[in-house]
C-alpha cells in the first residue's frame, strides 16, 4: 500500500504504517500482524483483538497459555466455550492462527477439536458447546437460588419460633 507522506501527511502515514506492523493477535509469546492473518485469509481483526484479550488472562482451571502451540495442545474447545465474549468468529481467528503457525495441517480447527474430543464422543459445533455451558451455568444459578431461599426460610422460621417462645414466657410471668 502506498502511504504517501506528502498526500496523507506525515502523522497519518506514520500511524497507518505502525498500525499495519503492530500485532493484532497476541497469544502468549506469539504475535500476529494483520498481514500474517491476511496471509491465511483471516480479516476479522476485532475478533482477533477479543481473542487476544481473552487468552492473555488466566483461563478457567488456572490455565495460562504460553504460545499458539500451547493453546493447540492444552486448551480444549470446551474450555474456550466457557469463556465470555468468545464466539465462533473468534474461534475461526484461532484456527487462522493455527494455520499461520502450521499446526493441524489444512483443517486446523478440525484437527484441534479431534485432539481434544474422545473418538467415541460426537463433535458438535462451537455454538452448541456455548449453549451447553450456558445451560449448565443457568442450572447452577437456579440450584444456588433454591438453596439460598431454603436457608433464608429456615432462618426466618427459627427467628419466628424464638420470638413466639419469648412472647409466651413474657405472658406467663
Amino acid at each position: 500500500m502506498d502511504l504517501s507522506s506528502r498526500i496523507l501527511g506525515t502523522h497519518t502515514a506514520t500511524k497507518l504504517r505502525d498500525r499495519a506492523a503492530s500485532a493484532v493477535l497476541t497469544i502468549g509469546s506469539d504475535r500476529f500482524t494483520r498481514a500474517d492473518l491476511a496471509g491465511v485469509a483471516c480479516f476479522n481483526f476485532q475478533a482477533a483483538s477479543n481473542l487476544s484479550a481473552i487468552l492473555s488472562r488466566e483461563l478457567r482451571g488456572g490455565v495460562r497459555v504460553r504460545n499458539t502451540r500451547d493453546v493447540y495442545e492444552m486448551v480444549s474447545p470446551e474450555l474456550l466455550a466457557s469463556m465470555p465474549r468468545l464466539g465462533a468468529v473468534s474461534l475461526a481467528v484461532l484456527g487462522a492462527a493455527f494455520e499461520a503457525k502450521g499446526l493441524g495441517g489444512d483443517a486446523a480447527l478440525d484437527a484441534w477439536a479431534k485432539r481434544h474430543f474422545p473418538s467415541d464422543k460426537a463433535v458438535v459445533t462451537f455454538d452448541t458447546l456455548k449453549a451447553r455451558d450456558q445451560a449448565e451455568h443457568a442450572d447452577e444459578r437456579r440450584r444456588e437460588k433454591a438453596r439460598k431461599r431454603a436457608r433464608r426460610n429456615t432462618a426466618h422460621e427459627t427467628r419466628v419460633g424464638r420470638f413466639v417462645d419469648r412472647q409466651a414466657t413474657a405472658h406467663d410471668e
